[in-house]
C-alpha cells in the first residue's frame, strides 16, 4: 500500500510541475474569447456591470455565460487587474485536481469482480495518463474556459457514476443533486456542457428502463414500479440540482432583458446585433477544418477576407467562384456604403502562413489579429501619404503588413447573396452538405493533432507544409500518435467493460457523453478541435482499464502483507 501511495504522490507532483511549466513558460493571452472574458471581468470590478463594452455606457449583456468571467473577476480582485499570471497558476492547480478526478472516475468504472491490486493499478494508470496528457494541460496557459470545463464535467460524470452505483436512497439522492449542481456549473462555464448533462440523464433513464424490463422478464413484476420510481426520483433530484445552478443567471436575464435565457444564445449576439446567417450557411457547406475559420469567419467585419485562402472544393464551378469573389470584393471595400476605386488585382496570393497576433486592448474595435494587407491597401496608403523617400519593394514571398483601417462590412444584402449561394449548393449536393462535410468535420475534430497553443501548433497535412525550424515534423507526428493511441486504448477499455456485463452502463454513458455533442459540433461552421478536449479526459479513464490488463504482474505484485 505504501508503494502505491508513493507512486501517486510522484505522479501528482509531476502533473503539477508539467502544468506550471506550461503556464509560466508558454503563456498565451491572444485568443479572442479570452479577451472578451477578461473585459467582462474588468467591467465587473471597475464598473459593477456584466458588460463587454470598453467605454460608457457599460450596457449589460448575456452573450457569455458567467462562470469563467466571474472566476477571472475573483482572481483580478485578489491579485490585481489583468494579472493573468495568477490565473494561469491557479488553473495549473485546478487541472492537477482534474487528473485525480479522472483517476477516481476510472476506479468507479472498474468492474466489481476485479481484484484489489488491479483496481489500484487502474487508479495509478489513469492518474499517470491524465498527468502526462498534453491535450488538456496546455489550456492552463490560456485565458479560456477549458480548464474549468474539464474539471466540472469530469466531476459531474464521477459523481453521477457513484450515484448510479449507490444502493442508499438518501445517499444516492444527495449524489444526484450534487451531480446536477456540477452539471449546471459546467454549463455556466461552457454552454454546450449541457450535452453532457443530457447524456447523464439519458443514461440514468435507460438504466432504469433496462432494469424494469429485466424484472418483468424474470417474473418479478412486483419490482417494476419500484425500479421505475427510483429512476424517476433520480431524474428529479438531478434536474433539481441542475436548475438550482442555473437559476441565478436565468433570473438575472429575465429581470434585465425580459427573456428566458438560462445559458447564452447560440449566436453569441444580442437581439439588436446583425447576425450574418446567410454567410454562415455558406461556410457550413464547405468548411471542414479549423484552418479556414480564422480566415473566413473570426475576422468578419474586422479585416479583409481573401478568396485565395479557400480550397477548390468551396466552389462547385468557376462561375460560382466568380460570384463569391465579387461579393467578397464588395465586403472588402464596403462598396455599398463608401464607394472606393476598383482594387488592383493582387500581384500574388496572400501567404498561407499562420497570422501573428497583435497586442491591442481587448474588445477595442481595432484589436484584431494581424492580417496581411492586400495590394490595393498598400497602393491607397502610398497615395494618401506620399513620401520623398521611395519605399523598398516588398519581397514577393513575404507577408504584407497589416492594414489597421480596413474598410470592411458584411451588409444584409451581401449576407442574403451568400445565403442564396448556400441554398444552391445544398440543393445540388444535399448529401455532401448534410453528411459528407459534417463527417469530415468529425474526423478533423477528433484526429487533429490537438497542438493548439503550443509553440509548434499546426497541421500534419500537407506534410510539406510543416516547419522544421520549430520541429513540427516531430511534435505533430507525436501528437497524432497520441490521439490514435488514446482512442484505440479507450476502445479496448470499453470492450472490457462490455464483457464485464455489470459494467455495460459505463459504456453506454461514455457513448452518450461523446456522440451527441460530437454530432452537434460537426454541424457548426467553426470546427475547432479545442472543443473536443473534454472528450479526451473521459477517453483516458477508459484507456486506463485497457492498460491495467497489460501491466506486468510481477511489477505490481505486493512484496509483503499490508
Amino acid at each position: 500500500m505504501k508503494k502505491y501511495a508513493i507512486i501517486a504522490i510522484m505522479l501528482t507532483a509531476g502533473a503539477l510541475g508539467f502544468r506550471l511549466l506550461l503556464a509560466l513558460r508558454f503563456p498565451n493571452d491572444q485568443p479572442d474569447d479570452g479577451r472578451v472574458y477578461a473585459n467582462i471581468a474588468r467591467n465587473i470590478i471597475q464598473h459593477g456591470s456584466y458588460s463587454v463594452e470598453i467605454e460608457e455606457p457599460f450596457i449589460p449583456t448575456y452573450i457569455r455565460v458567467p462562470g469563467y468571467p466571474m472566476f477571472l473577476a475573483g482572481v483580478y480582485r485578489v491579485f490585481g487587474i489583468d494579472n493573468n499570471r495568477a490565473v494561469r497558476v491557479i488553473q495549473a492547480g485546478l487541472d492537477t485536481v482534474t487528473c485525480w478526478v479522472i483517476a477516481l472516475l476510472a476506479l468507479a468504472w472498474v468492474p466489481a469482480d476485479w481484484e484489489p491490486d488491479r483496481r489500484r493499478r487502474v487508479l495509478l494508470i489513469a492518474l499517470g495518463l491524465a498527468a502526462s496528457c498534453p491535450f488538456g494541460a496546455i489550456y492552463v496557459a490560456t485565458i479560456l474556459t477549458e480548464t474549468w470545463a474539464m474539471l466540472l464535467v469530469t466531476s459531474c460524470v464521477l459523481v453521477s457514476s457513484l450515484a448510479l452505483k449507490s444502493q442508499s436512497r438518501v445517499g444516492g439522492s444527495m449524489l444526484w443533486v450534487g451531480a446536477g449542481l456540477l452539471g449546471g456549473a459546467a454549463t455556466l462555464v461552457r454552454p454546450d456542457s449541457g450535452f453532457f448533462v443530457a447524456a447523464i440523464g439519458s443514461t440514468a433513464a435507460l438504466v432504469g428502463l433496462v432494469g424494469a424490463v429485466r424484472a418483468w422478464k424474470r417474473a418479478t413484476r412486483r419490482l417494476v414500479p419500484r425500479i421505475l420510481g427510483t429512476s424517476v426520483a433520480r431524474g428529479v433530484m438531478f434536474s433539481i440540482g441542475f436548475a438550482l445552478a442555473l437559476a441565478p443567471w436565468t433570473i438575472r436575464n429575465a429581470r434585465l432583458f425580459g427573456i428566458f435565457e438560462p445559458i447564452a444564445p447560440a449566436s453569441a449576439a444580442m437581439p439588436q446585433d446583425f447576425i450574418p446567417r446567410g454567410y454562415v450557411d455558406w461556410l457550413r457547406t464547405w468548411v471542414d477544418e479549423e484552418r479556414y475559420t480564422d480566415a473566413f469567419e473570426y475576422g468578419l467585419d474586422l479585416r479583409r477576407i481573401h478568396i485565395e485562402k479557400a480550397p477548390a472544393y468551396a466552389f462547385d464551378s468557376a462561375e460560382e467562384r466568380d460570384r463569391v469573389a465579387a461579393l467578397l470584393d464588395q465586403y472588402n471595400n464596403n462598396i455599398a456604403n463608401v464607394p472606393l476605386p476598383a482594387p488592383a488585382p493582387p500581384a500574388a496570393p496572400p501567404s498561407e502562413q499562420p497570422e501573428s497576433k497583435n497586442t491591442a486592448t481587448p474588445g477595442e474595435p481595432g484589436a484584431t489579429e494581424d492580417e496581411p494587407a492586400s495590394d490595393d491597401e498598400a497602393d491607397s496608403t502610398d497615395e494618401e501619404e506620399p513620401s520623398d523617400e521611395e519605399e523598398p519593394p516588398e519581397e514577393p514571398d513575404e507577408e504584407p503588413s497589416v492594414d489597421e483601417e480596413a474598410n470592411v462590412r458584411m451588409t444584409p444584402e451581401l449576407d442574403a447573396a451568400f445565403g442564396e449561394i448556400a441554398r444552391e449548393r445544398i440543393a445540388r449536393h444535399p448529401v455532401r452538405c448534410y453528411i459528407v462535410v459534417p463527417l469530415r468535420r468529425i474526423i478533423s475534430l477528433w484526429f487533429d493533432t490537438h497542438s493548439q497553443y503550443y509553440p509548434f501548433q499546426g497541421w500534419l497535412f500537407p506534410v510539406s507544409g510543416m516547419d522544421p525550424d520549430i520541429h513540427q515534423p516531430y511534435w505533430l507526428s507525436l501528437f497524432c500518435l497520441l490521439t490514435w493511441g488514446y482512442t484505440l486504448l479507450a476502445a479496448v477499455g470499453a470492450c472490457l467493460l462490455w464483457k464485464g456485463g455489470g459494467s455495460r452502463a459505463w459504456v453506454l454513458l461514455l457513448v452518450l457523453l461523446i456522440v451527441p455533442r460530437l454530432l452537434f459540433l460537426s454541424s457548426l461552421e467553426n470546427p475547432e478541435p479545442r472543443y473536443t478536449v473534454e472528450f479526451f479526459i473521459l477517453i483516458l479513464a477508459a484507456a486506463s482499464l485497457a492498460l491495467s490488463r497489460l501491466s506486468p504482474k510481477r511489477f505490481w505484485k505486493r512484496k509483503s502483507a499490508e
